[in-house]
């Protein structure tokens, strides 16, 4: 099939951004009542947290690709627009339904370098500088996400990478205007900088590039990213081995060397994915399908949903004590979650007890309807023996979905980029247990399960998530945000399933968010006087700091898709 080129024409792009495909002659359903931050679409959907992004996304399902091929193209096109949240320097996961009862669950997660210790950040060389773990080389693990976005295309898509990567040079080669989002986030990793002025050489390509030396770019601002196109282009003319050998391994073992780190060009070469199988959940006449370790995600959802299935029902007569029992589910899955969860290829999960009945009951008969408890009395105690992130969602008009999440871990990662290809790495290695018995920069504790050892991938936080009902899949969601990923997904889908709200308001109803340590529950806006009395009165400290997290999601209301990307980061959806 021939596809055309074509120029994409939005609100920002209508003078830059020539695209490879075509959409303007798609049924679009236009509700002038919706925000931008919505969509409709009878078609298909992309619902990514870059409009850009989801542009090309759509542009790709437009031109004849299918979810997996459009995947790839947003993916690769928020390694442009996103370089603080993503990147082919980083790694994550993909979710997909292919068709009746096939799923596809692969893991592209970043891997411990072969030289890694298991304590190598509790007393790191002085020549690592301050927080080793998370700024500069020894941060870096081996990134995933050029073989784990050629593995789905060459599997699963239908088009070449090099016409599915092409939009992504463009973007990157003649720019784009960034927007408000981006303008917040290098403004705030700009006091990284200001606090240790010697970031300004070690991670100059960042500092130039994205900070533009302190001048910092405006709303609206060109940036182009040349060195970056150069790495797209390259990778989709030569597929992923010109990224994990050659000229490039090269440069990538050289700039960690340089700063002190330990990953080699074998350590690259070397990188394999993972298939693995998804975790289910049945609540409220829908299934689940969740991510499994090294996600943390799913095993916490499925938690949550378990023991919120076992709870009374008081939604109708007590919003507080509703909101306290959830709350309460979500401290005692943070607090499995530090005890236990790693890398399965690693480490004995109890997976099974842990999303038992069995276990949810536990949990249920010790909570008090009026009281919350001491962090000591949350979590498993006897059993045998999760920023910097992207999501998007993807359905198509066969009914293939996709949801993948992927990281950087924070945002610009390591802050280390090389410098000659534009490609920023990843601060990967601080989500393993750094220093056992601290927490990490998301202030999670966990054990000795998420120990770093060689080849092991770190526990994540990411969500992606496909809600099934009937045999159809009815719900697409994910998140940014670190360990708020979780509960934003759940937050968000019991907005749907148990609320009875639509899709964009549960994803812009304010979110209650605890992570069993700190102590804390966290909101992402004011709540009201009253929630906030209610919980106080039953024991939770509720903290004074608003923490949040981006969803993107893609649900079926029964005539149509309806697409969202959470106002929270400034994405736009696009549907057709």
């Amino acid at each position: 099939m021939k596809f055309k080129r074509f120029t994409l024409v939005s609100k920002q792009l209508a003078t830059i951004l020539p695209i490879l495909a075509t959409t303007m002659a798609s049924p679009v359903v236009v509700r002038a009542a919706d925000p931008d931050w919505v969509a409709h679409g009878a078609y298909g959907m992309v619902a990514a947290d870059s409009e850009l992004a989801s542009i090309i996304g759509k542009g790709i399902l437009v031109n004849g690709g299918n979810a997996i091929d459009a995947a790839v193209a947003v993916s690769f096109a928020l390694a442009v627009t996103r370089p603080y949240s993503t990147g082919l320097g980083g790694g994550g996961f993909f979710m997909a339904r292919l068709g009746d009862q096939k799923y596809v669950v692969q893991d592209f997660r970043e891997t411990a370098p072969a030289a890694s210790t298991q304590d190598m950040f509790v007393a790191p060389p002085a020549s690592a500088g301050t927080r080793p773990s998370e700024i500069g080389a020894l941060a870096v693990a081996i990134p995933g996400m050029v073989a784990g976005r050629a593995e789905a295309l060459s599997k699963w898509g239908t088009m070449p990478l090099e016409m599915v990567v092409a939009p992504a040079v463009r973007l990157a080669r003649e720019g784009y205007p960034v927007d408000a989002d981006y303008v917040r986030v290098t403004k705030e990793i700009a006091k990284e900088f200001k606090k240790n002025p010697t970031l300004e050489k070690t991670c100059s390509y960042v500092w130039k590039t994205h900070l533009n030396e302190g001048k910092f770019h405006a709303v609206g601002d060109i940036l182009k990213q040349p060195a970056l196109a150069n790495l797209i282009e390259k990778i989709g003319k030569e597929g992923p081995d010109a990224f994990y050998k050659g000229e490039v391994a090269t440069a990538i073992a050289k700039t960690i060397a340089d700063g002190g780190g330990i990953m080699t060009e074998k350590d690259l070469a070397g990188y394999k994915t993972k298939l693995r199988k998804p975790i289910k959940v049945e609540f409220r006449g829908h299934e689940f399908l969740l991510m499994p370790p090294p996600s943390s995600g799913g095993i916490a959802i499925a938690q949550m949903l378990t023991m919120l299935s076992v709870f009374p029902k008081h939604r109708d007569v007590d919003q507080a004590r509703t909101m306290h029992y959830r709350i309460e589910a979500m401290k005692h899955a943070f607090a499995d979650r530090a005890k236990y969860l790693g890398d399965t290829d690693f480490a004995n999960v109890p997976v099974r007890e842990l999303l038992s009945n069995r276990h949810a009951i536990g949990k249920v008969s010790k909570t008090r309807p009026n009281k919350t408890g001491s962090p000591d009395q949350y979590g498993t105690h006897g059993l045998v023996s999760d920023s910097g992130t992207s999501h998007f969602s993807i359905v198509d008009n066969e009914g293939k979905v996709v949801v993948s999440s992927e990281t950087i871990n924070t945002e610009f990662g390591s802050l280390l980029a090389v410098d000659d290809w534009g490609l920023i790495l990843n601060n990967e290695m601080d989500d393993f247990t750094a220093q056992p018995g601290k927490p990490n920069t998301f202030g999670l504790m966990q054990s000795k399960t998420n120990a770093i050892a060689p080849g092991k991938r770190p526990l994540s936080s990411m969500s992606p998530t496909i809600v099934m009902k009937s045999d159809k899949a009815v719900l697409m969601i994910g998140a940014s945000g670190g360990p708020r990923i979780i509960t934003a997904v759940l937050n968000v889908a019991l907005g749907v399933i148990v609320d009875g709200l639509s899709l964009p308001d549960a994803v812009e109803r304010i979110r209650p968010h605890h992570q069993w340590q700190p102590n804390e529950v966290y909101f992402d806006k004011d709540p009201s006087a009253s929630i906030e009395t209610a919980l106080k009165e039953r024991g939770h400290i509720v903290s004074e700091k608003r923490k949040t997290a981006a969803v993107q999601a893609v649900r079926w209301d029964g005539s149509q898709w309806v697409g969202v990307s959470d106002p929270r980061k400034g994405g736009k959806p696009s549907g057709y």
